[in-house]
């Protein structure tokens, strides 16, 4: 047998090799578990066909208030994180112009009815919006805090990001180098 038909074989054989058994089980917190190895009380999931890779849904997580009266309708509503990805927290902005790009991460994707304000150092800045980002215009030296909030049609706050810190840093005049050392070169 050459080194070729064996490597033709092994790659046949080899996706066999993924086709794994998988077991589901609740945990005793209430979760969903899935593996590949079998315990008491787990339920062996049947395939047709072999897959390179297994693909479930899991529910989301809803607490006994979500699901009763009215909060069920405004679960919908609910975002499952809002968080600010640019600028970096506690990182540093250089720009001698004062101009900071801010990008808010948001899941699930924003709603038609629903918009998005940033806040600068606690305060609106600029309209409520589609967008996930904007630029700040006229931000000096120093510490600033930036956020975002969701919006729902009658302006009521839906979401809140935490607050991100980021210091601005901008060229001395006096030093153009960047020479902070007080030292003469």
């Amino acid at each position: 047998m050459t080194t070729r038909n064996v490597i033709v074989i092994l790659g046949l054989l080899l996706p066999l090799a993924a086709v794994a058994d998988i077991y589901k089980w609740v945990d005793e917190d209430g979760n969903v578990v899935y593996s590949d190895e079998p315990r008491e009380g787990a339920e062996r999931l049947e395939r047709s066909t072999p897959e390179s890779s297994y693909r479930f849904e899991t529910p989301q997580r809803r607490s006994s208030a979500d699901r009763s009266g009215d909060d069920a309708d405004e679960d919908d509503s609910r975002y499952e994180e809002i968080r600010i990805v640019q600028p970096e927290d506690e990182g540093t902005v250089r720009d001698n112009q004062g101009l900071v790009d801010v990008r808010l991460e948001l899941s699930p994707s924003l709603r038609a009815e629903h918009r998005v304000q940033f806040l600068f150092n606690g305060e609106p800045r600029g309209d409520p919006s589609r967008s996930l980002e904007t630029r700040l215009t006229e931000v000096h030296r120093g510490e600033h805090q930036v956020a975002a909030r969701v919006l729902g049609e009658g302006g009521e706050v839906i979401a809140e990001s935490d607050p991100v810190t980021f210091y601005m840093h901008q060229a001395s005049r006096l030093l153009p180098g960047g020479q902070g050392s007080g030292a003469n070169p």
